[in-house]
């Protein structure tokens, strides 16, 4: 039920369902996250995720009885039951936009959160190799040795590109793996991308 959600700020200028059933649900679902708040006002970013399928799959199951035909969706169909929370969704800027706003900004912190969680490594610095790309050749305390490659900007690149880093300097680098296409192998492979890199 998570992914429901992402996509509200857009549809919100979307065209309005005009079954009434839907403005219940949605009106149902705010009442229920309301009160889940003032008893758990420290809920978690993921447990009020969570909580907002729980409230509106509860709900829907009441009245799943108004719906006709086409309208009516078996919980296992995961397409369906999308289209549901967003229909649903859209109708609860009418009735509890701060609980949609909410939404938005504990999505916003878990992407912030993923940027983060980027690895670190701390080694020493055994070369530098500059040809198409900088890569910073590292080698941590166990002995185990790291290709990293300067692709993109980040505040502490310039260490790198104004030669600021030598031979046999202690380094503290953080780095993202991505798939590449190697040319040369003919073949995906996953590289060290650098993300930020401080002196010790």
């Amino acid at each position: 039920m998570k992914r429901i959600f992402l996509v509200l700020v857009i549809l919100c200028n979307a065209a309005g369902y005009s079954q009434e059933v839907f403005d219940v649900i949605a009106k149902e679902t705010c009442e229920c996250l309301n009160a889940k708040r003032e008893k758990q006002p420290n809920l978690s970013a993921d447990d009020f995720k969570t909580e907002v399928g729980v409230c509106m799959i509860k709900s829907y199951s009441d009245h799943i009885s108004e719906f006709k035909g086409a309208d009516k969706v078996n919980f296992s169909d995961k397409e369906g039951m999308t289209k549901l929370g967003e229909k649903v969704a859209i109708k609860m800027m009418q009735f509890c936009p701060n609980v949609i706003l909410d939404l938005g900004r504990t999505v916003n912190n878990d992407e912030e959160e993923v940027e983060k969680e980027d690895a670190f490594v701390e080694g020493v610095v055994v070369d530098i190799i500059s040809e198409q790309f900088i890569t910073l050749q590292l080698k941590d305390q166990k002995g185990r040795s790291y290709n990293l490659l300067l692709l993109d900007y980040f505040d502490t690149a310039s260490l790198l590109t104004n030669n600021e880093i030598k031979k046999k300097d202690k380094l503290k680098v953080s780095y993202a793996e991505i798939e590449l296409f190697d040319s040369k192998a003919k073949e995906f492979r996953y590289y060290k991308i650098l993300t930020k890199i401080e002196k010790q």
